[in-house]
């Protein structure tokens, strides 16, 4: 990917706690965290264009995969008005959570974006999760810069992790 920059970022877990169990996924998919319990997880940061996005592949045992986005859907119907979390130690409140435009070429794939608030500042998030197989990729953008309000995960991104699977 031209002019992106990849790295690997030290911690690949993260401790995730919500006042809704309705909105656990939620909270871990827009936190870089890879919902229930994959099998295994790679981890990667990438810096590009108007994102820093952080993405997460999770391999799962038997039909763990499709149960993690059919939880996020769930979860999306139920906790669209927002919610708060506790992400390693750090209040987080999210709203404003709107569906976007899933990518195509997956057996399932959902996006949306949304809104973060730690300590008074607010901040745009983007999500998008897919699944091929067994594998879910949660691709998690925040705003580089000066990006503009209708950034979104690149889609450079977005295909070679796809491409990945394939």
């Amino acid at each position: 990917m031209v002019g992106f920059t990849v790295t690997a970022p030290t911690a690949t877990h993260r401790n995730v706690r919500v006042i809704r169990d309705a909105c656990f996924p939620l909270a871990y998919a827009l936190s870089a965290a890879a919902v229930g319990k994959p099998t295994s997880t790679v981890m990667r940061e990438v810096a590009g264009g108007h994102a820093v996005v952080t993405v997460v592949l999770a391999e799962y045992g038997g039909g763990a995969a499709q149960a993690a986005l059919d939880a996020l859907a769930t979860a999306l119907d139920e906790c669209v008005g927002g919610f708060t979390a506790t992400v390693d130690g750090e209040g987080r409140a999210f709203s404003r959570l709107v569906p976007e435009l899933a990518p195509e070429g997956a057996d399932q794939a959902m996006a949306w974006g949304a809104v973060v608030e730690r300590d008074g500042v607010k901040s745009p998030v983007k999500t998008v999760v897919f699944r091929k197989g067994a594998t879910v990729g949660y691709l998690t953008a925040v705003p580089k810069g000066s990006a503009p309000k209708d950034f979104s995960v690149p889609d450079a991104v977005v295909d070679a992790q796809l491409a990945k699977l394939s």
